[in-house]
């Protein structure tokens, strides 16, 4: 267990004078002023772990109880993700814990709504208890959309403006997550305005979620109180939420890289200041690429400033929640820091949480025990066997071919609504009749709902043969289906309730790879390291039938399909096809289909 000690400022006085020892002095060590972006020498003192004194390098006389040579270091404050989902990456608080503080993250801003919407108000709880008397800070953002549409998905709970307001006193929270309906708050919907008034009577900070939203709905959106956003596309629309006062949280994770497009237009702004994220970060990506240090270095590939960078990922974020003495090396600070190797390539090897070594040459000094192994945790995949037919579209004619509304997955993995021409057999449409290149996609509800699967054709995905299933199917991970063949799809379905849930693959009868995650359908009890084994096992097989051959994570290639806040069609386990700007219904067949 990770004790934190009080803060005695009379004493921390006394220590920055030099009237009693410190506990750790930093010497000749190059400082990263993050609050001037500035690099210097300098010698760091830390008492009762908060930064007492910084000077220049050997003009304080500095008295510890322990003295580390920085020569050929950097210093600079631990990383702090402004947003991210543990769930996401697919373990535990403390295996996300385990994974991420040898990268260099010290604090995080965490959205639970991937568990609330699986297992309610008891999830949260489960991953505050989990994430207790930890070195990594776990800071709670209350989810504001589960379901992320009311009315137009299901998930396994609701939550309603009073639930909010209960959850905002609970220990660590310090915002709302992602307000995602965007559409219900432009629109004054009256649960989402009585969410985010929730919020704002706690004083906490409104997290955002709204792609491609520009002009006078952007405005609205701003005006009921959303203070940042981490899900812009486009340049033009990154400088204009910048520049109307929205804090733009820049993200590279798992999912994709935004940052091509964003970048150029975020610094066409004469100054800018932005916090970095990394929102889904599964683990195998997280061991090969990194974690906050691949979004520092992510931003400095178009021209920012090392030290600018280092500004962004350490210190806006703590300063935009309200943490005042978070994100700095500076008297009063927490001294949650970090030494480097490298500056160019922002290269960690020693970790420091409240002036204590945590990590030393990239590794835990002590792992962190995980509280909530031996917990009993309840089977979330609530299921009818399923049935063949279960994969089936019925068409209003009996048998030829007919004309039916698609969805078209994009390599950035945003949708287009297509049409194909599709052949009927026996008053249905098959996964096994459908043109090559062309799959059937299926949401099977899984929270115990009275609700049948609902399916739709779906292009893009590249699967050449068998099916895909998985329960992370944001954000209210119902499971979901793609396949070829029905009976491959079954299979798959079968597979994940008998693991509780996660991600399979199965062809041609047999199941070929899978990833058990029976924590809810989104975690497992390991580590990344053995997470990120199986992982890349399943990758290897689901590239072997083509699917998303572009992409460098297909594990992460349908994820997304079910989220009706996504542009710009969507499958849930209400519509087969959702107009996500409208959030209206769109019909599989047109009336002269």
């Amino acid at each position: 267990m990770f004790k934190r000690l009080p803060v005695d400022r009379a004493a921390l006085v006394e220590a920055a004078r030099g009237l009693r020892p410190l506990d750790l002095a930093v010497k000749n060590v190059q400082l990263v002023n993050v609050l001037t972006c500035e690099v210097y020498p300098a010698d760091i003192g830390v008492y009762a772990g908060r930064i007492a004194v910084v000077g220049p390098a050997g003009e304080y006389d500095l008295q510890a109880r322990r003295t580390v040579d920085g020569s050929g270091k950097w210093a600079c404050p631990g990383f702090f993700d402004s947003h991210l989902h543990i769930e996401s990456t697919m373990v535990t608080p403390a295996g996300y814990a385990n994974g991420v503080l040898p990268l260099g993250t010290t604090s995080v801003v965490v959205d639970p709504h991937e568990i609330g919407n699986v297992m309610g108000k008891e999830g949260v709880k489960l991953m505050i208890e989990g994430s207790r008397d930890m070195p990594l800070r776990v800071y709670f953002a209350i989810p504001s959309c589960v379901p992320s549409v009311l009315g137009r998905e299901t998930a396994g709970a609701t939550f309603n403006p009073a639930d909010i307001d209960e959850m905002m006193s609970w220990e660590r929270v310090i915002s709302l997550a992602e307000v995602m309906d965007y559409i219900g708050v432009v629109r004054n919907d009256e649960r989402m305005r009585g969410i985010v008034d929730a919020a704002l009577g706690h004083g906490v900070a409104i997290q955002g979620h709204a792609p491609k939203l520009m002009g006078r709905d952007l405005n609205a959106y701003i005006a009921a109180g959303i203070d940042n956003d981490h899900e812009s596309r486009l340049g033009e629309e990154v400088l204009e939420k910048l520049r109307l006062g929205l804090l733009p949280l820049i993200k590279l994770g798992s999912p994709g890289n935004h940052l091509p497009n964003l970048m150029p237009g975020l610094l066409k702004a004469n100054y800018a200041d932005v916090a970095l994220c990394t929102d889904d970060v599964e683990p195998s990506d997280m061991l090969t690429n990194g974690h906050m240090d691949r979004v520092v270095r992510g931003v400095m590939e178009y021209g920012v400033p090392v030290e600018r960078a280092l500004r962004w990922a350490c210190y806006i974020g703590p300063q935009h929640y309200g943490l005042r003495d978070f994100g700095a090396i500076a008297p009063g600070f927490v001294a949650d820091f970090l030494l480097l190797d490298s500056l160019e390539k922002v290269s960690v090897c020693d970790v420091y949480v409240d002036g204590e070594q945590i990590v030393r040459d990239r590794k835990m000094i002590e792992p962190i025990a995980d509280p909530l192994i031996g917990r009993e945790i309840p089977d979330t995949v609530i299921i009818e066997p399923p049935r063949d037919a279960d994969f089936h579209i019925a068409a209003p004619i009996e048998a030829g071919e007919i004309s039916i509304n698609a969805m078209d997955l994009l390599p950035t993995r945003m949708t287009d609504l297509i049409q194909l021409n599709v052949p009927v057999v026996d008053g249905v449409i098959r996964p096994q009749d459908l043109p090559e290149g062309v799959c059937m996609a299926t949401v099977v509800p899984r929270h115990g709902q009275a609700t049948p699967p609902v399916s739709a054709p779906l292009r893009g995905l590249g699967i050449t043969s068998g099916a895909i299933a998985h329960t992370v199917a944001h954000d209210c991970h119902n499971i979901m289906v793609a396949g070829r063949t029905d009976s491959d799809m079954r299979l798959a379905v079968e597979a994940l309730k008998e693991m509780r849930g996660g991600f399979v693959l199965v062809d041609g009868g047999e199941v070929i790879s899978k990833v058990p995650l029976p924590f809810a359908g989104l975690m497992a009890f390991e580590s990344c390291e053995e997470l990120s084994e199986k992982i890349e096992a399943y990758n290897i097989e689901v590239r072997k039938r083509g699917v998303m051959m572009n992409s460098w994570r297909p594990i992460m290639a349908l994820t997304g399909l079910p989220l009706a806040v996504i542009p710009s069609v969507r499958i849930t386990d209400l519509h087969p096809l959702l107009d996500v700007v409208t959030q209206e219904p769109i019909p599989l067949f047109t009336a002269a289909g």
